[in-house]
């Protein structure tokens, strides 16, 4: 289990990612801060894998409080859960090192994407760590890889391709393990048989998925698409 610390001012807000979180498969919420003194505190006793950081406090500033996890805690990463658009903000948050950003108000489609994304980056992790704590070049290219596919996924889309049509497709190839078709998921999602390759086709391209051949029961080719094996 990835062990999730939640430091969020507003305990409303705290409750529904901690609820979130329970929802998505292989983490879980060990300890939740509501202003600086609980948040250094958890993060002393709690170490956790995971933080989900609010960038504004009364008492504190989140950046700052990045800043401390990233010098005490090499091995707890950070996703920012903020209120906060200033680009300067942004900026600063991602050179601190976050692993990701997200805007309130979160809706959990995408709150279940961000960690499904960060679940697999940290069994990579751990893979690429191994016994003797060392990392070869392929490793290495494997990581900026992942990183710059994150960053591209979340800032580009050409023309076309909407992101709230990605991200909605996304989730529902996210949900099943089955293949899909074109028509199948213009039905499921309310889109144009042609609107749905188009985006099937994307994914493609992008390596989460994978196209195939089938000849059906009577015998009519219909390309079909499934997830990738590392998508």
């Amino acid at each position: 289990m990835i062990r999730v610390a939640i430091i969020e001012d507003d305990v409303r807000i705290a409750s529904i990612n901690q609820r979130f979180v329970e929802k998505v498969e292989g983490f879980e919420v060990v300890g939740i801060a509501t202003d600086r003194a609980q948040a250094h505190e958890q993060l002393d006793i709690l170490a956790p894998d995971l933080v989900l950081l609010d960038l504004y406090f009364p008492d504190m500033s989140g950046l700052d409080l990045l800043q401390h996890i990233q010098r005490g805690y090499p091995h707890t990463d950070v996703i920012i859960i903020t209120a906060a658009k200033e680009f300067d903000t942004v900026r600063e948050a991602i050179r601190g090192g976050v692993y990701d950003f997200m805007i309130k108000p979160v809706v959990f489609d995408r709150f279940q994407e961000k960690l499904k994304a960060y679940r697999k980056y940290y069994e990579h992790m751990r893979q690429l760590g191994g016994a003797n704590k060392q990392i070869d070049q392929q490793g290495i290219d494997q990581l900026l890889w992942r990183a710059g596919e994150r960053l591209d996924r979340e800032t580009y889309f050409p023309k076309g391709i909407d992101k709230l049509t990605s991200e909605k497709i996304l989730s529902y190839i996210e949900e099943s393990e089955d293949m899909w078709t074109a028509e199948e998921l213009g039905k499921r999602g309310g889109f144009s048989r042609t609107t749905a390759r188009r985006y099937l086709e994307y994914f493609v391209e992008k390596g989460v998925l994978v196209a195939d051949i089938s000849y059906g029961t009577v015998g009519r080719p219909e390309r079909v698409y499934r997830r990738a094996e590392n998508g």
